[in-house]
């Protein structure tokens, strides 16, 4: 729960998308997220794994049902009411200019405001930078003629020799953009001057592939930065556009057009819709606690307890879960590390049944009674080797960070040594864990009991803090490090004092985590 918050506080630093991007970026926070995400929520789903077993062996199946309805299913509820609408007012928030930011150049404002005759004087400067990104909203002015559907600054930006191929800082370029919005005129002359089709955005598609876009995610997407969008004319345009891409298959006619909308709209709805936010993990839990109802009675049967623990308990699991954990990775994004998000009504498939392989484990592990700690006593062995040797393989693979490994044109190939490398470095990380835990923090501690209490609470609300604190942050000019410091370490501490004041001996904190009694001023 900690990294996660680390994780986050660590995004708008990293040159991806993300709701803030800051004005001081460096890869190095991209590698420091892509790691943490590589094996945090693994590890999580495989302890919550290892929990629910030990519930259900201990206090029964009633008992198991009544505990995480309490622990899982009402956090999640409460949090949707509450955390997941303050997401949606802080994400609005930073998308506004933030305290100090930097004024837009005149350039971008004549784009924006949509005046000719001023870009033309602008162009007319010998200082003014056609592919400079804006401050504020990272978007270069060729997006943004784009997107407001200006053919005329559109050709004046290009015969300017603005970069069709330059993405904006969420990685989406002047064709993606005029895909999305359905700006045929403008996707004509993108294709005219040399623009790229089979580049990937911040989410993994190309331009083709944002054919099929419903019109609904559009319009939302589109509303929310100020620009409405006709359902009509985005199915025209998008069809222009298909036919000057060769991409008949996807919209073929109207009839055809509407019909694969529909379909991916109502897979963007039940998928896609940011409806749990950072919260999806509660949702995958009760998914997964569901899923053991009917595991329970037949590890009953089976007597999964009397399987030799050297299977479960010693490297040579690997041997299986790492197979198996390649197959749902297959089906995921290739151009990044570690598992996809998956924050809609529905889970992904693969990604639910990527995360129940380490759920199921860990309740498989609990029946071996491993107390003399042998899954995790090659720690010192598996550590080292996934974050030195693994994971800088892995993630240049993927992404080129490094450029260490000569490219795999084979596209097959890549990604099945990719999916490997990345379950690899998953379990290697959670067995790791695991055992330098046991190692470090096996005696009781009240600082450490205290800090595992606090930290469901932390991760729960921490999100919307995090990000006004970017927001507020992203346009001073001081080192990314000393700003994600700042953040990770005052709102830790603004939420600590939270906890202690307002949640651990309330309702809420019972609720989390169970009754603790407040200490006597006399003990």
């Amino acid at each position: 729960m900690l990294l996660g918050i680390l994780l986050h506080a660590a995004l708008s630093f990293a040159p991806i998308p993300w709701t803030v991007q800051d004005s001081q970026q460096s890869e190095a926070y991209y590698v420091l997220f892509a790691c943490i995400h590589g094996f945090r929520m693994p590890l999580f789903f495989m302890l919550s794994g290892f929990f629910t077993a030990m519930l259900w062996r201990k206090r029964g199946i009633a008992c198991l049902i009544q505990h995480r309805f309490k622990r899982i299913f009402l956090p999640l509820v409460f949090g949707c009411l509450t955390i997941v609408p303050a997401m949606w007012a802080v994400g609005y928030i930073a998308s506004r200019p933030s305290p100090g930011s930097p004024e837009s150049s005149m350039l971008f404002t004549a784009v924006v405001a949509g005046n000719a005759d001023l870009v033309r004087t602008e162009l007319q400067n010998s200082e003014t930078d056609v592919n400079s990104l804006d401050g504020n909203s990272g978007s270069s002015p060729l997006c943004a003629a784009v997107f407001l559907g200006s053919p005329e600054i559109t050709e004046l930006l290009i015969d300017a020799q603005a970069d069709v191929n330059l993405p904006n800082r969420d990685l989406a370029t002047p064709l993606h953009i005029a895909v999305f919005m359905g700006r045929a005129q403008e996707a004509a002359m993108l294709l005219t001057a040399g623009a790229e089709t089979d580049v990937r955005d911040g989410s993994g598609m190309t331009a083709r592939e944002l054919l099929t876009i419903d019109f609904g995610t559009t319009n939302f997407i589109a509303s929310s930065l100020g620009v409405s969008v006709d359902e009509t004319a985005l199915l025209a345009g998008r069809k222009e556009i298909a036919e000057l891409l060769n991409e008949t298959e996807y919209l073929g006619s109207e009839a055809s057009a509407g019909q694969a909308l529909n379909l991916e709209g109502l897979k963007g709805l039940l998928f896609q819709l940011p409806v749990f936010m950072h919260l999806w993990f509660l949702w995958f839990l009760c998914w997964l606690v569901a899923a053991f109802l009917l595991y329970a009675p037949l590890a009953k049967a089976l007597h999964i307890e009397k399987l030799p623990r050297w299977l479960v308990c010693s490297p040579v699991s690997l041997l299986g879960l790492i197979p198996l954990t390649m197959l749902p990775q297959a089906f995921m994004a290739t151009e990044s590390f570690g598992p996809d998000s998956s924050i809609g009504l529905l889970p992904i498939p693969s990604v639910l049944i990527y995360y129940a392989i380490f759920f199921f484990f860990g309740a498989v592990y609990w029946d071996m009674d491993d107390t003399s700690g042998q899954l995790g006593r090659w720690w010192y062995i598996s550590l080292p080797v996934a974050l030195l040797v693994i994971f800088p393989i892995a993630l240049d693979l993927v992404s080129g960070t490094f450029e260490i490994i000569p490219t795999i044109k084979d596209e097959s190939t890549k990604a099945l040594l990719g999916s490997f490398l990345q379950a690899a470095f998953a379990w290697l990380m959670t067995f790791g864990s695991i055992g330098l835990s046991s190692r470090l923090l096996s005696r009781e501690s009240r600082t450490l009991r205290y800090i595992s209490d606090s930290s469901y609470w932390l991760y729960l609300i921490h999100l919307p803090l995090v990000i006004l604190a970017q927001w507020c942050l992203r346009d001073l000019p001081i080192p990314a490090f000393l700003k994600f410091a700042s953040i990770t370490i005052v709102v830790s501490a603004f939420m600590l004092l939270a906890y202690q004041y307002g949640v651990r001996y309330t309702a809420i904190g019972r609720l989390l985590n169970g009754p603790r009694t407040r200490p006597s001023l006399l003990s």
